[in-house]
């Protein structure tokens, strides 16, 4: 279940921009009121890339970890 609705977010997210990050989708989440760890959502995150589905890169960002999404081409 929350892999679809992370997946659907992603997918609605990257319609509007070409890369986004993992804040982008865990502020979407929280609106949304889908409670969800940081910890979860890298695991989703990774089997989202693992089935080809986008592209996943781990960036620094004041000192903690953010993930940019993009589509897979």
């Amino acid at each position: 279940m929350m892999l679809t609705a992370v997946g659907n977010i992603i997918d609605m997210l990257l319609k509007r921009q070409e890369s986004i990050t993992s804040d982008d989708v865990k502020a979407l989440l929280k609106r949304a009121n889908i409670n969800i760890s940081d910890t979860d959502l890298v695991k989703i995150l990774i089997t989202l890339e693992i089935y080809k589905k986008i592209y996943v890169k781990k960036v620094k960002k004041d000192g903690r970890d953010v993930f940019q999404i993009s589509r897979r081409r």
